[in-house]
């Protein structure tokens, strides 16, 4: 009898051993400690203008035994709530394709070129109540599934996302998320042309999403669109293309969106369009400077909505907002100081917003330590 239970144990060990090399792999932790001062214009209120970010990032990677690799990464907000920030896990096959699951780094995907304008460090619309109009409601949800696949050296390819529930949040294994007023999303990304070299870099491509309500008034519900006055008339959808070139220190690009968030309200929202554009500088590893701009408009359903707060006088159908702003950041090692100034004119920055000519500002200063 012990010497059956001898023999039981010694074969539980050496499945335990085979089974610990298998899965060996390294394993990295890293983290970020940033201080911030930021200053609103004169019509907000400020308040403590000081504020910290902590953040602690746990990651692992291995090759797999037939060839390629796996790596997984979970950030952590060291809030006081200590909450689960983001997590992905990514299967590398060959180099030529990816499959990932993401829950939150948004870095796959439609939401990984919602925009692609060089900068030196946030974009033009950062730390304002609006933001320009883009893609990546699909892929910057919790719970994505990603593939890509790129061929070498142009690094043309195409990038297809899916999220059984747009709008999810975190889930734990075994768990099910609540019901977000969507169901299924999908995205696309293909890049014709993707090439980056230490001297020169040129991308050229398209993104599209989806996204399926569950409940809309062309047929899920029966609804005529004329009786229909909430909700949406059908399935949201929008379309960008993009681009840029990098010749040395000098980068450019620009990028159009149009997006369709088929709302059926009579105030409701008809479609948005945006154009940004910006250049950057960037000295090496250490000196970086940029300025960039974006128009955005809106049609609404009403073209007759009638006089905006601080207008006179027609239609107004559409209404348009424009960004400007400039980022420049300095690298020194782990130490990073880093600043922006961003600014939007144009009626609908926020419920504050008084009128058109009132421009809303966000300037910010900020230290960082990485390790």
């Amino acid at each position: 009898m012990n010497k059956l239970k001898n023999i039981g144990i010694s074969a539980l060990a050496g499945t335990l051993v085979s089974l610990s090399a298998a899965q060996a792999g390294g394993v990295s932790v890293t983290g970020a400690w940033e201080l911030s001062y930021t200053n609103l214009n004169h019509s907000k209120v400020t308040g403590n203008k000081l504020g910290v970010k902590k953040n602690v990032g746990f990651g692992a990677s291995g090759d797999l035994s037939d060839g390629g690799g796996v790596t997984w990464a979970t950030t952590v907000g060291m809030s006081d709530a200590f909450g689960l920030s983001s997590a992905s896990m990514n299967i590398n096959m060959g180099g030529i394709a990816t499959l990932a699951y993401d829950s939150g780094t948004g870095g796959y995907g439609a939401n990984a070129v919602d925009n692609i304008v060089p900068t030196a460090w946030e974009e033009i619309d950062y730390g304002l109540s609006t933001g320009i109009t883009d893609l990546g409601a699909v892929s910057a949800s919790k719970g994505v599934v990603n593939l890509t696949i790129k061929s070498p050296g142009s690094g043309t390819g195409i990038s297809l996302s899916y999220a059984s529930r747009v709008g999810g949040s975190h889930q734990a294994d075994g768990a099910t998320g609540s019901d977000t007023g969507s169901n299924r999303g999908f995205d696309a990304v293909i890049d014709l042309v993707d090439v980056s070299e230490p001297q020169f870099g040129f991308r050229l491509g398209l993104a599209g999403e989806f996204t399926q309500k569950r409940v809309t008034c062309e047929g899920d519900n029966q609804i005529p669109v004329q009786s229909c006055n909430a909700g949406h008339k059908g399935h949201p959808y929008g379309l960008s293309a993009y681009t840029k070139f990098a010749l040395g220190p000098l980068h450019v690009g620009t990028q159009a969106t149009f997006k369709d968030p088929r709302e059926a309200a009579e105030d409701g929202i008809r479609n948005k369009r945006s154009i940004v554009a910006g250049a950057a500088l960037v000295f090496g590893d250490t000196l970086s400077l940029s300025y960039g701009e974006a128009w955005d408009k809106y049609r609404y359903n009403n073209a007759l909505r009638g006089d905006i707060a601080g207008t006179t006088g027609g239609s107004e159908e559409y209404a348009t907002i424009r960004y400007h702003g400039w980022s420049a950041a300095m690298n020194l090692g782990p130490v990073a100081l880093k600043a922006t100034r961003n600014r939007v004119g144009g009626w609908g920055e926020n419920a504050g917003n008084t009128g058109r000519g009132i421009d809303k500002t966000h300037s910010e200063v900020n230290l960082s330590i990485a390790f």
